[in-house]
């Protein structure tokens, strides 16, 4: 009889742990079952209804602690991650990470990770490997100078038909009360493609962000700018260039509300920049490939409807960042707060959306939301949750109904 996939590489990763006498052998398991409906969901002049019941799961085999014997001081970690979430419509698998990660690489204060793996530069604004991973190289070097640490990388991630070239690096500073963060990268691609006002035959695109990170007992505090930049050759001949510009600021504490008692408060300000006409050989609108912005098939950010960033959100038109044509750039507030109820955590978040710029010089009010959310775990590795969202298109789109999302899943992991 033929053994399961799963079973063959558990069995493969045991003999190997025990062949390399490694330390420890990790093994994990997230599965989330949910179910969804959807109802008026805003496209243009028209709105659709959809339901939804999606399985998600991870399988995660890591090796920890393996000798490198001819290398004194040296050890590696090897680890495969193979998640059931897809990217693509049409269910093609793929392994979220495969990757070998050598500590005291070449000298003690080095740290290597070469392959598919997870990375997040900052807030995730400009680039994040998210549930696909990234592949390429990555080195961690502490004590740069004093206590500065350093991450140089290389990665070369696919995108719709072709790879791009992901390069940089970032410098941490852990000041007195908090983290200061500074990172510099390039993003190329060198196939013709649509932007948000170019049709191009490659671009470079350049981008420069600072980030100040602090957390405390009672107060936590995010704040991130990033400068965009570049050049791009046109289809129709002759070059552009890029100039744009993005913030997020988020705070959070903890404060006593009166019947729940110590509850969990924040806020959150973001906006980048847009374009303020279409004919230009400058595009101002900020617009990073590579961003923390889905989850699977589904969006992943501010509002459980929009899962909007600072700079698109859930498509409403057929425009790169699924907003009406004509309109670039984002500003997006959030007020929120999480409520323990004895064993149940009840969440608001309450979410208002407005365009940057408008080419046509229409309208700038995107929509508002307002979620709910329930969480009531059931033990240290299942967990219930329920969600009820209302979406509100204002002044950019036709008056109609609103936009409403419910939706329960379960998540066990181990």
């Amino acid at each position: 009889m033929k053994r399961p996939a799963f079973l063959t590489i558990l069995g493969s990763c045991a003999l190997l742990a025990g062949a390399a006498h490694a330390t420890k052998l990790d093994l994990s398991s997230n599965v989330e079952i949910r179910a969804a409906n959807y109802q008026n969901l805003v496209y243009g002049d028209g709105r659709n209804s959809q339901s939804l019941f999606s399985e998600n799961a991870t399988l995660g085999f890591v090796i920890k602690d393996i000798k490198l014997e001819k290398t004194q001081g040296s050890s590696m970690d090897v680890g495969i991650v193979l998640p059931a979430r897809l990217p693509n419509a049409n269910g093609t698998p793929y392994v979220r990470n495969a990757y070998v990660k050598i500590y005291n690489f070449m000298r003690p204060s080095v740290t290597a990770t070469f392959g598919r793996q997870d990375y997040r530069l900052g807030q995730a604004i400009t680039l994040s490997g998210g549930d696909t991973g990234l592949p390429g190289g990555l080195l961690e070097i502490e004590n740069v100078y004093r206590r500065v640490k350093a991450d140089l990388f290389a990665f070369r991630p696919f995108k719709t038909d072709r790879y791009y070239s992901v390069l940089g690096g970032s410098l941490y500073y852990p000041a007195a009360e908090g983290l200061w963060q500074v990172y510099h990268f390039w993003q190329k691609d060198s196939g013709a493609g649509q932007d948000m006002i170019f049709n191009t035959l490659g671009r470079t695109k350049k981008f420069t962000g600072v980030r100040y990170f602090l957390s405390q007992s009672q107060l936590s505090f995010d704040g991130e700018a990033v400068v965009q930049r570049g050049s791009a050759d046109l289809a129709g001949g002759g070059s552009g260039k890029y100039e744009a510009h993005a913030f997020m600021l988020k705070g959070a504490w903890k404060q006593s509300v009166p019947f729940f008692g110590q509850s969990h408060l924040r806020l959150g300000y973001g906006r980048s920049s847009g374009n303020p006409g279409s004919a230009s050989d400058t595009d101002k609108a900020f617009f990073p490939t590579f961003g923390s912005k889905n989850s699977g098939l589904e969006r992943r950010g501010y509002g459980a409807i929009a899962g909007a960033t600072i700079y698109d959100m859930i498509k409403t038109s057929d425009t790169l960042n699924g907003l009406p044509h004509g309109v670039s750039g984002l500003n997006v507030i959030n007020i929120g707060a999480d409520l323990p109820y004895k064993k149940l955590t009840l969440s608001a978040d309450l979410y208002k959306f407005r365009a940057s710029k408008n080419a046509n010089d229409g309208s700038l009010q995107i929509a508002s939301e307002w979620d709910l959310k329930a969480s009531y775990p059931m033990g240290d590795n299942l967990r219930l949750n329920a969600v009820y969202a209302v979406f509100t298109p204002l002044g950019l789109y036709p008056s109609g109904s609103q936009a409403k999302l419910i939706y329960g899943a379960i998540s066990a992991k181990f």
